[in-house]
Protein backbone atom coordinates (compact mmCIF):
# COMPACT_ATOMS: atom_id res chain seq x y z
CA UNK A 1 0.00 0.00 0.00
CA UNK A 2 1.41 3.47 -0.88
CA UNK A 3 1.00 6.78 0.29
CA UNK A 4 -0.39 9.05 -2.12
CA UNK A 5 1.67 11.86 -2.57
CA UNK A 6 0.73 16.02 -2.41
CA UNK A 7 0.83 18.24 -4.98
CA UNK A 8 3.65 19.82 -4.26
CA UNK A 9 5.95 16.54 -3.71
CA UNK A 10 4.93 15.52 -7.07
CA UNK A 11 5.75 18.90 -8.26
CA UNK A 12 9.36 18.39 -7.19
CA UNK A 13 9.58 15.46 -7.98
CA UNK A 14 9.00 16.62 -11.51
CA UNK A 15 10.78 19.52 -11.63
CA UNK A 16 14.18 17.37 -10.51
CA UNK A 17 13.18 14.86 -13.53
CA UNK A 18 12.84 17.78 -16.18
CA UNK A 19 16.16 19.60 -14.33
CA UNK A 20 17.96 16.04 -15.00
CA UNK A 21 16.78 15.51 -18.61
CA UNK A 22 17.64 18.84 -19.77
CA UNK A 23 20.92 18.38 -17.65
CA UNK A 24 21.55 15.50 -19.72
CA UNK A 25 20.52 16.85 -23.11
CA UNK A 26 22.91 19.95 -22.53
CA UNK A 27 25.47 17.13 -21.76
CA UNK A 28 25.00 15.44 -24.78
CA UNK A 29 25.58 18.48 -26.69
CA UNK A 30 28.54 19.82 -25.82
CA UNK A 31 30.07 16.17 -26.07
CA UNK A 32 28.62 16.37 -29.61
CA UNK A 33 30.37 19.60 -30.77
CA UNK A 34 33.68 19.45 -29.18
CA UNK A 35 33.75 16.04 -30.61
CA UNK A 36 33.12 17.28 -33.73
CA UNK A 37 35.35 20.20 -33.75
CA UNK A 38 38.22 17.37 -32.59
CA UNK A 39 37.30 15.61 -35.56
CA UNK A 40 37.52 18.48 -37.58
CA UNK A 41 41.05 19.44 -36.10
CA UNK A 42 42.18 15.93 -37.07
CA UNK A 43 41.39 15.75 -40.61
CA UNK A 44 42.67 19.12 -41.14
CA UNK A 45 45.98 18.84 -39.73
CA UNK A 46 46.05 14.94 -41.40
CA UNK A 47 45.08 17.26 -45.12
CA UNK A 48 47.15 20.28 -44.31
CA UNK A 49 50.01 19.47 -42.23
CA UNK A 50 51.56 15.89 -43.61
CA UNK A 51 51.23 15.41 -40.08
CA UNK A 52 50.31 11.27 -40.34
CA UNK A 53 46.64 9.92 -39.74
CA UNK A 54 46.44 8.96 -36.38
CA UNK A 55 43.27 8.82 -35.29
CA UNK A 56 43.70 10.81 -31.56
CA UNK A 57 40.37 12.16 -31.39
CA UNK A 58 38.90 8.91 -30.56
CA UNK A 59 40.52 8.98 -27.12
CA UNK A 60 38.50 11.86 -25.98
CA UNK A 61 35.42 10.73 -28.12
CA UNK A 62 35.52 7.30 -26.30
CA UNK A 63 36.68 8.10 -22.81
CA UNK A 64 33.73 11.41 -22.82
CA UNK A 65 31.02 8.79 -24.63
CA UNK A 66 31.52 6.39 -21.77
CA UNK A 67 30.72 9.54 -19.02
CA UNK A 68 27.70 10.55 -21.94
CA UNK A 69 26.14 6.93 -21.36
CA UNK A 70 26.44 6.57 -17.59
CA UNK A 71 24.75 9.98 -17.52
CA UNK A 72 22.13 8.99 -19.65
CA UNK A 73 21.55 5.55 -17.94
CA UNK A 74 21.69 7.44 -14.40
CA UNK A 75 18.60 10.04 -15.58
CA UNK A 76 16.40 7.25 -18.08
CA UNK A 77 17.05 4.12 -16.07
CA UNK A 78 16.92 6.19 -12.82
CA UNK A 79 12.87 6.05 -12.68
CA UNK A 80 13.08 1.95 -12.44
CA UNK A 81 15.34 2.16 -9.86
CA UNK A 82 13.14 4.79 -8.26
CA UNK A 83 10.88 2.52 -8.10
CA UNK A 84 11.94 -0.29 -6.93
CA UNK A 85 14.00 1.21 -3.93
CA UNK A 86 10.39 2.64 -2.88
CA UNK A 87 9.19 -0.87 -2.80
CA UNK A 88 11.80 -2.07 -1.13
CA UNK A 89 11.37 0.69 1.73
CA UNK A 90 7.24 -0.12 1.20
CA UNK A 91 8.25 -3.40 2.36
CA UNK A 92 10.48 -2.68 5.01
CA UNK A 93 8.32 -0.61 6.59
CA UNK A 94 5.34 -3.49 6.34
CA UNK A 95 7.88 -5.58 8.14
CA UNK A 96 8.93 -3.35 11.14
CA UNK A 97 5.14 -2.59 11.43
CA UNK A 98 4.59 -6.08 12.11
CA UNK A 99 2.30 -6.85 8.79
CA UNK A 100 2.55 -9.72 7.17
CA UNK A 101 5.63 -11.28 7.63
CA UNK A 102 5.74 -10.67 11.55
CA UNK A 103 6.75 -8.11 13.84
CA UNK A 104 10.67 -6.95 14.38
CA UNK A 105 12.35 -8.78 17.35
Amino acid sequence: MTQQMSEDEIRRKAEKRVEEKLGFKIHLTFYLAVNFILFLIWLFIGLFADAGWFPWFLFPLVGWGIGVFFHSWGVYRGDRFDERREAMVQKEMERMKGGPQGPVN
